[in-house]
């Protein structure tokens, strides 16, 4: 039988949050909806896999209040910017290896009109 690598990941998909994020005034006052994916390798060894207990784990709660608070406690003029702040904010925590985090912005205006655009950024801890 071949070896296999034991990974394992939390998927937050598709987090709706309001910001004030861009290049243009308007975005600073009138703001636009933000949409967030984000898979984040964790330790595959931790102990919630075989306990069931969440201390045992990476409480994906925690994860979610960080996205919340990098999109809505300040405002950036990029969004590969802010795809950083929020991939070094989730490292912070513990157990976490990676993160994959996309973040696409509403967009009105363009010809054609496409519904999001965004940017997506791989980080892992070194």
């Amino acid at each position: 039988m071949e070896s296999m690598t034991n990974c394992a990941q939390i998927i937050i998909k598709d987090l709706i949050l309001f910001g004030y994020h861009g290049v243009y005034p308007e975005e600073s006052t009138r703001g636009t909806q933000f949409k967030l994916s984000l898979i984040a390798d964790i330790d595959p060894d931790l102990h919630g896999f075989y306990t069931d207990e969440i201390g045992d784990t990476v409480n994906y709660e925690m994860i979610v209040e960080r996205l919340q608070m990098c999109v809505t406690k300040r405002r950036y003029n990029l969004v590969e910017r802010l795809c950083q702040v929020i991939a070094e904010s989730v490292l912070e925590l513990p157990n976490i290896e990676a993160v994959d985090i996309t973040v696409e912005k509403r967009i009105e205006g363009l010809t054609p009109e496409p519904q999001w655009i965004g940017v997506r950024r791989v980080v892992r801890k070194d």
